[in-house]
């Protein structure tokens, strides 16, 4: 029972003695022993709560400060799995992600990249994300793009990054790449083409122009400007001329004549010279 002050008060009249304070200092003392006691079991209550407290931190959050220190180590939104799988473009498909302290902290975004553990760099592809279940690992969706050795293999070593809006990018990115070359690709052929019709019609006619002719073009006299006019100034093939026609003809002629005709009298007067000699006469 709890010391009371009715228990300690002094009335009027009332004799003093060794008695009246052996009494008194016995309830205090008594009250004082039994409030030790609650004051030692309150101790070992604290101690209790005390060790059931460090005991639940460690249940509770020492998985979790390992977990987050895993995650940490291992890079943060960043997952694995040792699925095996072989990786196509529209492929839908769920890939187990491993249990392992990383897969509690694990949050993909709308998009991931799946890459190889010490694989290259350029091996990587990106994966729509449909739906995740961080109980079992179940990360479901569909693959939308795959560069480099990925395809055509199974593999099991992948690493699942969350990368916000980089796989995007990159997608986008590989999208205008491929546009790009499709579009070159269009042009290469259509330059090709156009080069062979071009061959075509210097080797085989028609030709687009000639002369303001088109098509297959044959030409005529009436086709060349001015050609009739000219040839109608030249001679003819086969013709005849008088004498007169041809200026000094007559008098180059009869110059030739007459020293034709001197020339003549001049060799026959030699030779007549001659003959004489022979014969040793005098004429």
């Amino acid at each position: 029972m709890a010391l009371r002050f009715e228990d300690l008060r002094v009335r009027d009249g009332q004799l003093i003695d060794r008695d009246f304070f052996n009494r008194r200092y016995r309830l205090i003392v008594e009250s004082l022993a039994k409030l030790g006691v609650d004051v030692d079991r309150i101790d070992g209550v604290v101690d209790n709560l005390f060790v059931l407290g460090l005991s639940r931190v460690d249940e509770v959050l020492g998985p979790a400060l390992a977990t987050a220190q895993a995650a940490a180590e291992n890079g943060f939104l960043v997952a694995t799995s040792a699925q095996e799988l072989t990786l196509t473009v529209g492929l839908e498909t769920t890939i187990a992600v491993d249990d392992t302290p990383a897969r509690a902290l694990f949050t993909p975004t709308p998009h991931v990249i799946l890459t190889r553990e010490g694989g290259a760099s350029d091996d990587w592809a990106i994966f729509s994300v449909d739906a995740y279940n961080r109980t079992n690992g179940g990360l479901a969706g569909t693959v939308l793009a795959i560069n480099g050795a990925l395809d055509g293999a199974a593999h099991t070593d992948w690493t699942i990054a969350a990368s916000a809006g980089v796989s995007v990018t990159i997608l986008q990115a590989a999208g205008d790449v491929a546009n790009a070359l499709a579009t070159a690709q269009s042009a290469a052929a259509q330059a090709d083409q156009a080069a062979q019709d071009a061959l075509e019609v210097i080797a085989n006619g028609p030709v687009s122009s000639v002369n303001g002719l088109t098509g297959i073009v044959t030409f005529g006299i009436s086709d060349i400007p001015n050609l009739a006019e000219t040839l109608g100034g030249k001679a003819a093939s086969s013709h005849g001329h008088a004498i007169g026609d041809v200026s000094d003809l007559q008098t180059a002629l009869d110059a030739k004549a007459d020293a034709a005709a001197t020339q003549t009298a001049l060799d026959a007067k030699a030779n007549a010279a001659d003959l004489n000699e022979i014969d040793g006469g005098t004429y």
